[in-house]
């Protein structure tokens, strides 16, 4: 079936993709008399000899000419075509000149923690688009809606729709995400499914149930300045930079499949051609490579899911090109670390992961097809269109053209206007509150090799410190022991009536003793 997306950009819908036709496919004649199609591939784009003529029954075609009036209105055509040209390249310089007027930019690469800002999206108003010209394409109730002016016209527009984000902070990315989830109309009869991409400065994501002591190493993290962000889904810990590719599938809660759009996005990474290997999904519905030699299906895309109101979502970060290295540096827990038990936290399933090794643009082109064969809508032809569309019928040419679909992609960038709710759960997801208050009760014990003893934290709900223990071997270190627990007097006595947060720094405050104080906010999360 042949397809094209639509992007919005500026108010002009823009075709997307190599496979993408012309808007208005017509059978025209050469200088010639002889028949071709013009602006679409098929067998018969070449002009007909008389021989093809013959094996295709077509010889009554050969000499048919198109009606003045048909002639005018394909002239016409094409001079709105150039027009609609004109109109983007103008619209593109001016986009152009507003991003180099002095607004700060997201940093590429490695980015500390402060580097992030605040508000990495635009608040001044965009210059209003031109008229759309293209409106006739679409149904009635959209031809009124500029989609390019704010996230929330676009975010309930009833039809499916492909959002892109070009904005880099991580969490602008999952509070757009969230926001357009909240605000996708409820598919019922109609397909009102929502597809998103984006791509985030290096940050380690955790579930929504998960421990960040346990899956994350948190001194590596803080001395790097990588933001560590709990998300609203659950699922397991991952590691995000520009190496990598993050998408959103959302559609009804009674459609909720984990393995749907899996097999989507794996039927759409093995149409590249130069993917390094061809995918498949197991069991538990993470996209794997087919076994290699070795033996192993390495993982190349986890999933985590969130099902409320009558929806779902179905997320998952494809790894094209990630710092693999860094990856397994950022999630290893070292001994040092100390041994977690989060008896109500879930925790990550491990597992060898890859490359797919394609480019983001290649992936995203392919997954925006897959996406459009299942759930784009047929585009409403103008009259000009279904004139065309019939002299085509007449030709029997319309099988190799098929019904269109069309999917309407909106471009998210510094330019649009996100609503305050979006900025207010921003603001919700880097609070310390959010990161680690909201982690189930655990205990978290460490050993000290040196002075012969360990230390176990018990950690109530809201990341508050209730005890501690110790413990030491049995060895000849009674003057030793007494001086360890004289160190950590002051702890305990702050314990019996205050709450204490479960900070290395706020721990280590708390213990005389400098070796002992440095040892303990180091383990816990690099902080003294």
């Amino acid at each position: 079936m042949v397809r094209r997306n639509l992007a919005v950009f500026g108010g002009i819908l823009r075709p997307q993709g190599r496979a993408a036709i012309n808007l208005h496919p017509i059978l025209t004649t050469s200088p010639g008399g002889q028949r071709r199609l013009s602006n679409i591939n098929v067998p018969f784009q070449d002009d007909l000899t008389g021989a093809d003529a013959d094996d295709f029954g077509l010889e009554e075609f050969q000499f048919y000419q198109e009606s003045e009036d048909i002639q005018k209105r394909w002239n016409e055509l094409q001079a709105q075509d150039r027009e609609i040209e004109n109109l983007t390249n103008v619209i593109e310089n001016l986009t152009n000149l507003t991003n180099v007027t002095g607004k700060e930019s997201l940093p590429e690469g490695n980015v500390s923690f402060s580097q992030i800002p605040e508000n990495s999206s635009s608040l001044n108003p965009p210059v209003s688009p031109p008229l759309d010209s293209t409106s006739h394409l679409l149904s009635p109730d959209l031809k009124s809606v500029d989609p390019k002016s704010s996230l929330e016209n676009s975010a309930t527009l009833n039809e499916p729709l492909i959002f892109r984000s070009l904005l880099k902070n991580p969490y602008l990315n999952l509070a757009i995400e969230d926001y357009i989830y909240n605000s996708m109309p409820l598919p019922t009869k109609h397909n009102f499914n929502r597809l998103m991409f984006y791509t985030n400065l290096p940050c380690v994501v955790i579930g929504k149930n998960q421990n960040p002591w346990k899956e994350v190493n948190l001194p590596l993290l803080n001395s790097l300045k990588i933001p560590l962000i709990r998300r609203k889904s659950g699922g397991g810990t991952v590691v995000h930079d520009l190496g990598n590719v993050n998408y959103s599938f959302m559609t009804s809660k009674a459609d909720f499949d984990r393995f749907k759009f899996a097999n989507i996005v794996r039927d759409a990474v093995n149409k590249i051609s130069d993917a390094k290997f061809k995918l498949m999904v197991n069991e538990r519905g993470d996209i794997t490579t087919e076994k290699q030699p070795d033996g192993i299906n390495y993982k190349v895309s986890g999933s985590a899911y969130k099902l409320s109101k009558g929806k779902s979502y179905h997320h998952g970060t494809m790894l094209l090109n990630l710092r693999l290295d860094i990856l397994g540096k950022l999630l290893s827990r070292e001994k040092k670390l100390g041994t977690v038990d989060a008896m109500n936290s879930i925790a990550s399933v491990k597992s060898k992961v890859t490359n797919v090794q394609v480019s983001e643009e290649q992936f995203i082109e392919k997954v925006n097809d897959e996406f459009s064969d299942h759930f784009g809508v047929k585009r409403v032809r103008s009259e000009e269109e279904e004139l065309a569309y019939e002299q085509n019928e007449l030709l029997g040419l319309n099988d190799f053209m098929g019904d269109q679909k069309v999917v309407r992609i909106i471009t998210i960038d510094e330019n649009m206007l996100l609503p305050p709710s979006v900025h207010k759960l921003s603001e919700e997801l880097k609070s310390w509150k959010w990161k680690f208050a909201t982690t189930p009760k655990f205990t978290h014990e460490f050993f000290n090799e040196k002075f012969g003893f360990s230390v176990k934290f018990h950690v109530d709900k809201g990341a508050i410190v209730t005890k501690f223990e110790l413990e030491f071997q049995e060895c000849d270190r009674m003057l030793l022991e007494a001086r360890i627990r004289d160190s950590f007097h002051y702890l305990e006595v702050y314990l019996r009536d205050g709450d204490l947060s479960y900070t290395g720094g706020d721990i280590a405050g708390f213990v005389t003793d400098d070796m002992i104080s440095d040892w303990i906010g180091e383990s816990i999360d690099g902080t003294v």
